[in-house]
């Protein structure tokens, strides 16, 4: 049996291209790598705003005080006139400016509520929203403080994140990008595997490797598939970790753990689409259209809560969407081991229903495979015997 194993995985792995090995290992560790340092910058701070003060009553100076102290915007320039800040947004050295008006602090007193224009760049909407979020911030807090008494120096603010020690988006965006890298690796590589053999109509050969054995053919194609993707998602996890705060063994080996659940569920998906398609362009179809926008559906980048009841059944269908919330209870310590727990049970049952699933559809299309293609080659003989008859 172990002989008939080890031949299967020598057939199933070692007998192709580097397309293969690309889709398995290298693409997703490069991209991996790559992704963990386009976001190893600092979150954003010190967004460079203008600001055009005609109003110069005790009023104004608070919020001018108040943007200063703010520790995402940086008051770059205080324009003289409307045509100097402008010219510096075109430029692109400011992203936005404030108008502080005429008689501001004078109709605030007589309740008439000023109205403090804002203006900001159309190129960057997402540093733009930062910005002009911090300056409505500023504004209100220093508005209803009008009738307090007066402070020289405001509370400054200082931004921290829960695990986040070094305060960069590889916490937030970096270390999901990576998972999500894997999800879709996951799925593409069991695409491409299972259903190589029906591509190139050699099921009975890839058989015999496996002593004519569906279970062993099965074990040799999935187990080592898992394993390495396992393996290699666990190195590059442990590697974009680094830069965040450091986990306790045994954080580490439940986020691990997640991490193997998942990468078995996404590999039992793959096989489960060659398995009901019988195709390689369909299957790698379905897995792109399901697998390539999870990230969107999976709560990272908007709160699952928020979306209609549909959407919210399928990301918590997407294995991705459980084991970012593993990632994201892991750091907050021990407080989010008991929620953990909970994706990862998902997990494992997600993985044992997608492979189970795909045993039963990929064992009868072997077992079709392999009497089509004897029956082929028995119809090639006799029509080569024939043609050999015929020329004698």
């Amino acid at each position: 049996m172990f002989r008939n194993f080890f031949r299967a995985v020598r057939k199933v792995y070692f007998g192709h291209n580097l397309v293969l090995w690309l889709v398995l290992l290298i693409l997703p560790v490069g991209t991996s790598v790559f992704m963990v340092d386009v976001f190893s910058a600092e979150i954003l701070q010190h967004i460079p705003i203008g600001i055009i003060k005609q109003d110069r009553s005790q009023l104004a100076d608070k919020i001018e005080a108040g943007f200063k102290a703010n520790p995402v915007l940086d008051v770059a320039l205080e324009c003289h006139d409307f045509s100097e800040c402008e010219h510096s947004i075109v430029k692109g050295d400011l992203q936005a400016f404030v108008v502080l008006p005429y008689d501001m602090e004078r109709r605030a007193l007589r309740l008439e509520t000023p109205v403090v224009p804002v203006y900001s760049s159309g190129q960057n909407y997402l540093t733009n929203s930062f910005a002009t979020k911090e300056i409505r911030t500023v504004v209100s807090s220093v508005g209803a403080g009008v009738f307090t008494k007066s402070m020289d120096d405001p509370v400054k603010v200082q931004l921290q994140s829960v695990g986040n020690t070094s305060g960069n988006y590889q916490g937030f965006l970096g270390m999901g990008l990576v998972t999500a890298i894997f999800h879709l690796a996951g799925i593409l590589a069991a695409v491409y595997l299972f259903s190589l053999t029906f591509r190139d109509h050699r099921v009975r050969e890839y058989l015999a490797a496996a002593g004519n054995s569906r279970t062993i053919l099965w074990l040799a194609t999935m187990l080592p598939l898992g394993v390495v993707q396992s393996l290699a998602m666990i190195g590059v996890y442990a590697y974009t970790h680094r830069f965040m705060a450091p986990m306790t063994l045994d954080e580490f080996i439940m986020t691990a753990g997640g991490q193997v659940a998942m990468v078995f569920a996404c590999n039992g998906v793959g096989a489960a689409f060659v398995g009901l398609t019988g195709n390689m362009r369909m299957s790698t179809s379905a897995a792109g259209v399901i697998a390539g926008p999870a990230f969107a559906f999976a709560g990272q980048t908007f709160p699952i809560m928020a979306m209609p009841f549909a959407v919210r059944c399928f990301a918590f269908c997407l294995p991705l969407t459980h084991i970012l919330k593993v990632q994201s209870c892991m750091l907050l310590g021990a407080a989010g081991k008991a929620h953990a727990w909970n994706s990862i049970e998902i997990l494992l049952g997600m993985a044992l229903f997608w492979h189970l699933l795909a045993v039963f559809m990929l064992s009868t299309r072997w077992k079709k495979r392999a009497e089509r293609e004897r029956e082929l080659n028995l119809r090639s003989v006799s029509i080569m015997g024939d043609e050999m008859e015929e020329a004698k």
